[in-house]
């Protein structure tokens, strides 16, 4: 089996949505459910200008995230969490013209998007933190209902 920092990074790649929280100005917590791409290392996310969670990452770029994860079909039917990645991080605006940014989303974006709304997006390069927990990754379906199994914090290098 490989180490559980590679099957970390190849989830990230894997996955593609995420809970991104992160503190407004009264310093009160706020959550969104987004869509973003990885290139194993750092995770993107395409938002708007305007919107709350941009707005929330220029006064305070700390962020938490959560990947859930299926593991396979049965999972998904089972009355059984998903697995997780979650972990503390930084994030950074990038503007929409970035080309790395772009480059990492181009297989998922399969079209242009409008002029109109490129001038109001942006992309949000989340880094991880160097310490990523995880519940259920690199262990079977079956030992997930043993948090002593389950759990586990790794190293990202």
């Amino acid at each position: 089996m490989k180490d559980l920092a590679s099957i970390v990074r190849k989830n990230f790649r894997k996955n593609m949505w995420l809970v991104l929280a992160t503190v407004n100005e009264k310093q009160q917590p706020q959550s969104s459910l987004v869509i973003y791409q990885s290139d194993g290392k750092d995770l993107y996310v395409q938002t708007g200008k305007i919107t709350v969670k941009a707005k929330n990452i220029m006064k305070n770029n700390k962020v938490s995230v959560t990947i859930p994860i299926y593991k396979n079909f049965f999972h998904m039917i089972l009355p059984a969490p998903p697995a997780e990645i979650h972990f503390k991080g930084t994030a950074e605006i990038l503007p929409f013209e970035d080309n790395y940014a772009r480059k990492v989303w181009k297989k998922y974006l399969k079209h242009e998007l409008p002029d109109e709304l490129k001038a109001e997006s942006i992309w949000l390069k989340i880094t991880p933190a160097n310490k990523v927990n995880t519940y259920g990754l690199g262990v079977k379906l079956w030992d997930m209902q043993d948090p002593t199994k389950a759990k586990k914090t790794v190293e990202l290098k």
